[in-house]
């Protein structure tokens, strides 16, 4: 159901973050958890929302073909890599829906292919691809320094927000999952506004998926949990929508903060004491922007037992983390990873 009172959400915790970086806040950040399923940090250094959201207005709207210069292979064959680069879903005429530009944290592969266990663990250490040519358009260097500055203070409040919650939950082994980190993805969001008929090109009647709202509204990102720990900054943009007490309710913007969620996977690993957040994007029938951070596990992190020891559903697929994720891509995403990336 959609709720018509009060948004509940506009009392979750906004934490400073000199308070989190100086350990003061271990119990806030689980009591918001618990009540919410997420809360905001604010009073960022160095955390420049506005340089980021006018550094991806201008790269989304560059011509589609300079774009797809610096496309992942699935959308150009002349490029290597498979999860770093630009992306897009096309609506039912072919323009684009949805575009996303992928980052990771490797500037150069410090691999070999006979270094891992697998192609997929290969590709989860492959390097980004920046749009560098000062032939293309004006402000390629501006988007590479602007983005890199983001994913380093997201990855350095991640690490920290992992090391909080294991002090707080007596957890060392949660902080020893995530020394590698090498699915950990940023991503810049484009959504654009679109019609039913496009959601039922992408989401079949057989996906699981819903593309509307109970209230007949278009969505452009169906109900979902993520699976691991997500900081999300929604600059000004509304949409968002998270399920809290048996009902939809909007999530307000907060310009300038970022947002903490967990996912599915570390609901289990912390015998639900940071319980995933159930959330959707209501189609505002406009350009919106927004910068998920996926900080996930290292390849070969043991994702089988709880805190209390407790074998966790997530475990039963895979021991580790790296094949679990693979088969989520898989599900997720066709044609990024398949089956054969384990081999």
């Amino acid at each position: 159901m959609v709720a018509t009172n009060e948004n509940p959400l506009i009392d979750v915790p906004k934490l400073k973050y000199q308070s989190i970086m100086k350990g003061t806040c271990q119990d806030d950040i689980l009591n918001a958890m618990s009540e919410y399923g997420f809360f905001y940090i604010i009073d960022i250094p160095g955390f420049d929302s506005h340089a980021e959201l006018d550094t991806m207005k201008a790269f989304f709207n560059w011509p589609q073909e300079t774009k797809e210069k610096y496309a992942s292979m699935k959308h150009n064959s002349n490029n290597k890599n498979v999860l770093r680069g630009y992306g897009l879903t096309r609506n039912s005429e072919g323009a684009p829906m949805e575009e996303v530009f992928n980052i990771g944290q490797y500037e150069a592969r410090n691999i070999t292919i006979q270094d891992v266990q697998s192609r997929a663990e290969y590709i989860s250490r492959e390097p980004n691809i920046w749009p560098e040519n000062a032939n293309d358009l004006e402000g390629s260097k501006d988007f590479k320094s602007v983005l890199q500055n983001g994913f380093k203070i997201r990855m350095e409040l991640a690490n920290k927000l992992v090391d909080e919650v294991a002090a707080a939950m007596d957890y060392n082994e949660f902080v020893e999952k995530f020394a590698e980190g090498e699915f950990t993805s940023f991503y810049l969001k484009k959504y654009i506004a679109r019609e039913a008929k496009d959601n039922t090109e992408i989401y079949k009647a057989d996906s699981g998926y819903s593309m509307v709202s109970e209230d007949g509204r278009d969505l452009s990102m169906p109900s979902h949990i993520d699976t691991t720990m997500t900081l999300l900054a929604t600059y000004s943009n509304g949409g968002l929508q998270a399920w809290y007490k048996n009902a939809w309710y909007d999530v307000p913007a907060v310009m300038n903060s970022i947002m903490m969620m967990t996912g599915s996977l570390i609901e289990e690993l912390t015998d639900n004491k940071l319980p995933s957040l159930r959330h959707r994007v209501i189609d505002i029938k406009g350009d919106r922007y927004s910068t998920p951070f996926f900080f996930n596990p290292s390849f070969h992190a043991n994702i089988s037992k709880s805190l209390s020891g407790k074998e966790t559903e997530t475990g039963k697929e895979s021991k580790t983390f790296g094949p679990w994720q693979v088969v989520q891509l898989h599900r997720d995403e066709p044609l990024l990873l398949n089956p054969t990336s384990l081999d």
